[in-house]
């Protein structure tokens, strides 16, 4: 629940989030200017009605929004956040819950602290990067390259830039490009949104970006180590990306 939280007060802009447990509920909210602005979708949340009705969350609504991120970060069970564009219009930052007070009401403390701080992390072998050969690349099978083969012919573009898998890629060459020029120039911003999603700097992490190159689909990026890999995926692949993502930890 406090990362849950401290993702949604790191966004300022107006964005989607949609939060995933591996139990099986999610919940997507619009969020902007540190405040949780709507609910506009919930899935396996019993007593979401209230919610997703009301175009701007009030004071009324907290208990039953308290309950439903009670119900979507469930402990010892795997969370992803997904960030898009905001679900309906308007950007408003006057109005919604603030996140601070939600944390406020469950005794959480939105500064992030150290790793001894919640009892029900997750364990070490859901994070760990995957192990490395002789050589010092991934294990076949694993890393960002094994990530990319999971996922198949929904990845239709990819490219993995820095540490051992540097250089590698696949899909029509001018996707490619592309993605390659978008990192290089948004390299930077990348790291820094991977470290304020991920539960520690530097730790493995994919997420699903709301840009898209074509119609219809949707870009990934993810980080293992020193290697990024970023690729364009068709369509909403969101339950065969999270499937591939564990494949490419385990």
């Amino acid at each position: 629940m406090a990362q849950l939280l401290r993702v949604t007060n790191e966004t300022m802009l107006a964005r989607s989030l949609r939060f995933v447990s591996m139990g099986g509920p999610s919940l997507t909210l619009d969020v902007a200017g540190r405040r949780i602005l709507r609910v506009t979708d919930a899935q396996g949340l019993v007593g979401a009605e209230t919610c997703l009705g009301r175009e701007a969350l009030e004071d009324e609504n907290k208990d039953d929004l308290i309950k439903l991120l009670q119900g979507v970060a469930m402990p010892r069970q795997e969370l992803h956040v997904i960030s898009g564009p905001v679900g309906r219009g308007g950007e408003e930052v006057s109005v919604g819950l603030p996140v601070a007070l939600l944390a406020d009401l469950l005794l959480i403390d939105l500064n992030a602290v150290g790793p001894d701080e919640d009892p029900v992390a997750a364990p070490q072998e859901e994070t760990a990067p995957p192990a490395a050969s002789s050589d010092g690349s991934p294990a076949e099978g694993g890393g960002l390259a094994g990530f990319a083969a999971a996922l198949g012919p929904s990845l239709v573009a990819w490219l993995i830039k820095g540490g051992s898998e540097d250089g590698r890629s696949e899909g029509p060459e001018e996707m490619v490009s592309h993605l390659d020029g978008f990192l290089g120039e948004e390299q930077a911003s990348l790291e820094q949104q991977f470290d304020v999603l991920s539960a520690a700097p530097g730790d493995p992490i994919c997420m699903t970006l709301g840009a898209t190159l074509v119609e219809g689909h949707s870009i990934v990026a993810a980080r293992i180590g020193a290697s990024i890999l970023l690729g364009v995926i068709e369509g909403d692949a969101t339950t065969a990306t999270l499937g591939a993502w564990r494949a490419a930890l385990a």
